[in-house]
């Protein structure tokens, strides 16, 4: 009886695991990086997020891009937010330049800007 009482469970659980659907996870933070990049571009402000270092750095002639393609460059230094993706958020806004200014503009941007 003892025998049967586990072979059962034992397959009580294979049936369960057979059975059981695949649950995608959803990155929340994630989802809200996509929804801010999205309201930002429809209000018009523009900005591509940088992780820096210590200090946030200014690259030599960087105005000059933020000027011609009505962007800004917003950059973190080394404490990162833990509530948006940059990664994310920088792809929405690459997407929406591209769209915008063709792919001419990737060839000016900061190096440092992650995600596009």
């Amino acid at each position: 009886m003892k025998k049967h009482t586990l072979i059962f469970v034992f397959l009580s659980l294979v049936m369960t695991q057979l059975n059981a659907k695949t649950v995608l996870r959803v990155d929340s933070i994630q989802t809200a990086s996509i929804k801010q990049a999205n309201a930002d571009i429809k209000k018009g402000k523009l900005k591509f997020l940088i992780q820096g270092g210590i200090v946030a750095t200014r690259v030599k002639g960087q105005e000059i891009f933020e000027q011609k393609y009505g962007i800004v460059y917003y950059d973190f230094g080394c404490v990162g937010p833990s509530n948006i993706r940059i990664d994310a958020y920088n792809k929405v806004v690459g997407n929406f330049m591209d769209r915008k200014y063709g792919k001419a503009w990737r060839k000016e941007v900061r190096k440092d800007v992650r995600g596009i």
